[in-house]
């Protein structure tokens, strides 16, 4: 992996001054998440069909209700024992509460495709949260890690539990449904939207990369000890200055750094320009611009 010094770096080092940049987050309790306001939002009609590429059959995505709850219960079952032993953590296990919960909008939502009258994937939206109640309950992820690219008080949607039949994979299902999800009024006024996702999980991860999700943290999950990539996507995308900090990265060969590029660095991973199957890391300008700012406070201090 090639990772040439930053200029930010450099300007540290030739100065001989060290920064100490420290964020300390303070939770409290929230109350519900989904309020009677933000409901309105969301059309129970709303839907989107498409032809399946590989059946050539037609498929209906739409947000599912209290009545879809045994075929989501169902589909969950279906697609975890369709994964081998050391897969079945790409879809974590979650109760009935969990499920009813968001369909019913009392923590988010859910959008389901159909085809041939059977529910053939799914997936979650949680929220609306703010990122501090999304760290508090873990609702994007169970590692303790920074988020450069975020504010606490800004408004997030967090994707979850997406899963596909197995019969019915090939279809561009999970493209079709992260698609349909980002162009939801809950997700287009959130200022960020998060998916948390295994880096052995390619097929998954991929559809975030493609839509133009960034990485910007990695960790290795504190209850399987599992690779895992966070995804994030501003409202607006990411606008990143024009040097590439580091390129030709892989995802699970070059993890431990991945690790050090987002977390310390505060680095976005994208697509190398050469592969899919190679990363580049990049500065936002925003982050940069926040630097100098944090720098000021304590060279004050």
């Amino acid at each position: 992996m090639k990772t040439p010094m930053s200029a930010a770096s450099t300007s540290a080092k030739n100065s001989g001054c060290k920064l100490t940049i420290q964020i300390c987050f303070y939770f409290h309790p929230i109350g519900p998440i989904l309020r009677e306001s933000d409901k309105k939002g969301e059309p129970k009609d709303a839907m989107k069909e498409f032809t399946l590429p590989k059946t050539g059959g037609s498929a209906r995505i739409n947000i599912l209700d209290g009545a879809d709850l045994p075929d989501v219960m169902a589909l969950q079952e279906a697609t975890r024992a369709a994964l081998p032993a050391d897969k079945k953590r790409f879809i974590l296990p979650q109760g009935t509460a969990y499920f009813q919960n968001l369909l019913t909008r009392l923590t988010g939502m859910m959008i389901g495709i159909r085809a041939e009258g059977k529910l053939v994937a799914q997936l979650a939206l949680m929220g609306p949260l703010t990122l501090r109640e999304a760290i508090a309950m873990q609702a994007i992820t169970h590692n303790d890690v920074p988020f450069h690219h975020a504010a606490l008080n800004d408004s997030v949607i967090v994707i979850k539990s997406m899963a596909s039949h197995p019969e019915w994979r090939g279809n561009d299902l999970a493209k079709n449904m992260v698609s349909f999800a980002m162009e939801m009024p809950l997700a287009q006024v959130s200022d960020h939207v998060f998916a948390q996702i295994s880096v052995g999980n390619k097929r998954s991860w991929d559809v975030f990369a493609r839509q133009k999700f960034g990485i910007v943290a990695a960790a290795y999950d504190p209850d399987d000890r599992l690779p895992r990539f966070i995804f994030q996507k501003p409202s607006f995308g990411f606008d990143f200055a024009p040097t590439i900090i580091a390129d030709e990265a892989d995802p699970l060969g070059d993890f431990q750094a991945i690790i050090a590029l987002t977390q310390r660095e505060g680095l976005v991973g994208v697509y190398d320009e050469s592969s899919t199957e190679k990363l580049s890391f990049m500065r936002s300008r925003e982050a940069l611009n926040l630097m100098p700012v944090i720098a000021r406070v304590h060279a004050r201090r």
